[in-house]
């Protein structure tokens, strides 16, 4: 071996060497529990847990205690090695801070590969609750959430000598299949071996009713007067909704209104709209398609070619371009603004020439509101919209987008509140939220359109019909020039791909006069679809309008070393 193969090797040992010594690990090898039942109905808890530390050094260790289901604990002495270590945040101390969970925080001496077992010992008051017919003691004796293996635990619960079982244990949490009891007169102990991270331990020991202090704890007879005021919670939900549901029907009913369905075909447009404006009355809204609608209908007037300047690969997609050929003069507004939208850039010059990608960037920017707000507007002028309707669907939007916003502040209250109140008020916050859902909704189902407006979109459905069956194949045209004619009010319905499939199904293989493939080489068709297909999609959607199985028991919380 050469001198710089062994100095290599002996580098990367002391690496792994170094690196083994600054990595830690820990288990516990035992986590024993006794649970001391007293005739008042608190609990005696001692916890005993044997860490096995690996590697370090580690500086800490640390335990959480809830005070759910609990009128307080009291009496908490935390040590290490069967001695009571003093209070304080350095080595040697422990820490520990009220509040909910209680946190007790043992603070280490620098410490690595040695074995210590920590004792906790404290009184959690009023856990058992009293029953008509039984008194429960529910405790979790492990946390519910650690990150280290325990080798095994053995969990212990007396009870006074008073005191009677009204029926067997049970082990509520999950993995209940993996502990074992014995009982014995006044005591049962639970044992396991293997447990993972995280596995809790929840038990349930029922007893005969009075076995313990007649008087329900605290914490019992709180949440029993808060369930029994659950009512007016439910009221108060119930005519929230029932209320903003009437005061929503009656605002919006007058203006809630669907086209009727046509029955049969009209072969030509009834009047004279623009392809974008008809799509616009039987839309409600204005999308990428009637942008592409009215970019189809001023190339076929001769302002504008599409040309193919690359074919679709294995590794790109295929690219057009649209030439502005002249500047058009008395335009439609929505027609300029679409013009003034393509052919001029963001700092407000001229272009002549933009590409499908450049397209589909203009649509999701806020250069796009132009041509919307155009056609909008222009329809608003024409007299096809209703002013009222959009006052109210503007008003509801904010009021329902209000009462969305609303819900969190409502939330947090009522969750600050809940020890005083109870959960039961998230049932108005959520009613309030879900009322917030359904304005939007009734917003949404308004009609925009005035009675002329109304009456266009009607007159216009024939034709619509006949669009949507050609394009699915449904239908047939009287003559297939109509493929080329009706391509900007296919457009304008959404429907452009399957319209230009259709005709390329059909064997109609005119394409229009302002279309350019990259070459005449016999598949003008296909190039034809792909600009279709690729342009009616360009515009993407900018263009369109587990926790422990004991929940309810006292005790669990979390446990750790670091």
């Amino acid at each position: 071996m050469s001198r710089k193969m062994m100095l290599l090797f002996l580098c990367c040992a002391l690496f792994f060497t170094l690196a083994a010594q600054d990595g830690k690990s820990y288990r516990a090898e035992r986590f024993d529990v006794t649970v001391d039942a007293q005739s008042d109905g608190s609990l005696l808890v001692n916890e005993a847990v044997t860490f096995n530390f690996t590697g370090g050094p580690f500086s800490f260790v640390f335990r959480e205690i809830p005070t759910d289901h609990t009128d307080g604990i009291t009496e908490i002495v935390a040590g290490v090695d069967g001695v009571a270590w003093p209070r304080g945040t350095g080595p040697g101390e422990v820490e520990i801070s009220d509040g909910n969970p209680i946190e007790v925080v043992w603070h280490l001496p620098p410490t690595a590969n040695t074995t210590q077992t920590f004792t906790l010992s404290y009184r959690p008051l009023g856990v058992v609750r009293q029953g008509d017919e039984r008194d429960i003691l529910d405790w979790q004796a492990l946390p519910d959430e650690y990150d280290y293996a325990i080798g095994a635990g053995e969990i212990t619960f007396t009870y006074p000598a008073g005191a009677s079982l009204a029926g067997q244990p049970e082990v509520l949490s999950d993995n209940g299949e993996r502990w074992r009891y014995e009982q014995s007169e006044g005591s049962i102990s639970f044992f396991a071996e293997d447990l993972e991270p995280g596995d809790p331990f929840v038990a349930r020991l029922p007893f005969e009713a009075g076995s313990f202090t007649s008087a329900a704890p605290n914490w019992q007879a709180q949440q029993e007067a808060q369930n029994s005021r659950a009512w007016i919670w439910f009221v108060a939900a119930a005519l929230i909704l029932i209320g903003g549901l009437a005061v929503l029907f009656i605002k919006t009913r007058s203006y809630v209104r669907s086209i009727p369905k046509a029955t049969t075909y009209l072969y030509k447009p009834p009047l004279e709209l623009s392809p974008a404006i008809a799509g616009f009355l039987t839309n409600a809204g204005v999308g990428w398609h009637q942008g592409l609608a009215t970019l189809f209908d001023l190339a076929g007037r001769g302002y504008a070619i599409l040309e193919q300047i690359r074919e679709k690969s294995l590794l790109r997609e295929p690219e057009f371009t649209v030439t502005l050929v002249k500047r058009p003069q008395g335009l439609r507004p929505h027609e300029q603004a679409l013009i003034d939208l393509l052919f001029t850039d963001k700092h407000g010059a001229e272009q002549d020439v933009v590409t499908l990608s450049e397209m589909g960037k203009l649509i999701t920017s806020s250069r796009w509101k132009k041509f919307t707000h155009a056609l909008e507007d222009e329809a608003d002028g024409d007299g096809l919209l209703d002013p009222n309707a959009k006052r109210l669907r503007k008003q509801l939007i904010i009021a329902a987008t209000l009462l969305l916003v609303l819900g969190l502040p409502l939330f947090l209250a009522a969750f600050l509140l809940r020890d005083l109140f109870g959960m039961w008020t998230l049932i108005v916050v959520g009613a309030v939220a879900l009322l917030g859902i359904i304005g939007l909704i009734f917003a949404a189902s308004i009609s925009l359109l005035s009675q002329k407006g109304y009456r266009y979109a009607s007159d216009f459905e024939s034709f619509r019909r006949l669009l949507q069956d050609v394009a699915k194949g449904k239908a047939d045209l009287p003559d297939p020039s109509y493929y080329l004619a009706y391509l900007p009010y296919a457009t304008a319905y959404g429907l452009s791909e399957p319209w230009v499939k259709q005709q390329a199904k059909s064997g109609y293989e005119k394409l229009p006069e302002y279309f350019r493939a990259v070459a005449p080489n016999g598949a003008e068709m296909a190039a034809f679809v792909a600009v279709i297909s690729a342009a009616s999609h360009s515009g993407g959607a900018g263009g369109a309008a587990a926790g422990a199985a004991g929940a309810g028991a006292a005790g669990g919380g979390a446990s750790g070393a670091g």
